[in-house]
């Protein structure tokens, strides 16, 4: 039975799990890079899902880097998120010194979301509702086509208004009758 305790004790420790001591701060980089990449090419590719988890990851890696951060914020734009993007974006400025050339768009696109954010109504897709706020439709007032509509739609009834409406004045031409014989001045 003793033999069978040490085998078992022995097969116990060859199948656990070795420890590498600390982790090495180059090797945590590498990753952080690795999924940085990764991310920018699918953010690239217009694949914002894939980019938004790539890119948490290597900011859940190094965040103390930047970059991640610009990133996040642009993905979560494209994505509707601009409460997230936001927070991304003061993260970004606030690692980057403020001659930073990539600051400046930072600075653009914050105040694109905020005005963004501002318009939006509050409530479960606004931005007090948490989750990805989704871009407001654009009103059908605002769209290119409606007043083009609109305008086109009362010409027509408006004229016809006036041509069912218009009552016969002294100027106005009599009407034409025409017959077997040809058309002539006057009614039938």
């Amino acid at each position: 039975m003793r033999a069978l305790v040490v085998a078992i004790v022995a097969l116990g420790l060859c199948a656990a799990p070795v420890d590498a001591g600390p982790v090495d701060d180059r090797t945590v980089e590498d990753r952080a890079l690795a999924h940085l990449d990764r991310g920018v090419a699918a953010f690239r590719r217009g694949d914002y899902t894939l980019a938004h988890r790539e890119l948490e990851a290597a900011n859940r890696l190094a965040p103390d880097r930047a970059n991640p951060y610009r990133w996040l914020a642009l993905t979560e734009v494209q994505l509707g998120d601009c409460t997230r993007a936001l927070v991304n974006i003061e993260g970004f400025l606030a690692r980057v010194p403020a001659d930073e050339p990539r600051a400046a768009e930072m600075i653009r696109l914050r105040v694109l979301c905020q005005r963004t954010l501002a318009a939006a109504p509050a409530g479960p897709a606004g931005p007090s509702g948490g989750g990805h706020d989704r871009p407001a439709a654009t009103p059908i007032t605002r769209r290119w086509w409606f007043w083009t509509a609109v305008i086109g739609a009362a010409a027509t009834v408006g004229g016809v208004v006036v041509v069912v409406t218009r009552e016969p004045d002294a100027t106005a031409l009599p009407p034409i009758a025409c017959g077997p014989t040809g058309c002539r001045p006057g009614g039938p």
